[in-house]
């Protein structure tokens, strides 16, 4: 797992860094390897991202050249599945964060918070190479949970659409979903969706980042806002 920081005063930096590898060598009960990576510009952070995209990222929000909620929107264009932690002193950056997707927003300081968004961090980067495996007419098929964009049911069938590849199995949809992990989620009779694949939400559809659209029911759409809103 690669992890990059980013703020531009050093010493909040290094302790930053150190309060992380102390609290991942507590935790994590993934056997993940870590790579660690620091950065003082936010400009040198998009250029290494560029070469090798992070896994997830800390970064400070009031920084000089490019501020932080800037630079996780172009973090997100290069690997949407991207972790980002936003950082800061200022309170007064909290209601602007909400218009970027953020997966936690800690003040500095704030042990416990980084705490409790580590451990999750670590549980959901599980998640997203886990695999859903299923039998459909005598083969068995292996699928990256987070290649799957979303789930239509078919008759008896679901299509099991990635971002490359359109599988089928027979499966009820009511089943399907309480054998996927919580990132996914039951938008409409017959659909489900990965909270990590949608780029908007609207009254009764939801379109994903690859621009396809799908539907979402009066039935399901509170639960689906609340998810997708909360789980980041």
């Amino acid at each position: 797992m690669n992890i990059a920081f980013c703020d531009d005063e050093k010493a909040t930096l290094e302790n930053l860094i150190k309060l992380t590898k102390d609290i991942i060598a507590k935790y994590d009960n993934y056997n993940f390897e870590f790579n660690f990576f620091a950065y003082t510009s936010p400009l040198e952070l998009l250029e290494a991202h560029s070469k090798c995209p992070f896994d997830a990222v800390f970064l400070d929000i009031d920084m000089p050249e490019i501020n932080g909620l800037n630079s996780g929107d172009k973090l997100y264009t290069k690997n949407e599945s991207i972790i980002i932690f936003y950082v800061t002193s200022y309170t007064e950056f909290i209601g602007e964060s909400i218009k970027h997707r953020v997966y936690r927003f800690i003040k500095k300081g704030d042990e416990k918070a980084l705490t409790e968004g580590i451990q999750a961090m670590l549980e959901d980067f599980a998640t997203l190479h886990q695999r859903y495996v299923y039998k459909y007419k005598g083969q068995y098929y292996s699928i990256v949970l987070n290649r799957i964009f979303y789930c239509e049911s078919k008759g008896h069938n679901i299509r099991i659409v990635t971002d490359n590849d359109i599988f089928t199995q027979r499966i009820l949809i009511k089943n399907l979903i309480k054998e996927l992990p919580p990132v996914f989620c039951r938008c409409h009779s017959g659909y489900i969706v990965n909270l990590r694949k949608i780029r908007d939400i609207e009254r009764n559809k939801i379109t994903l980042i690859n621009g396809v659209e799908i539907p979402m029911s009066a039935k399901y759409s509170t639960e689906v806002i609340i998810k997708f809103t909360t789980y980041f």
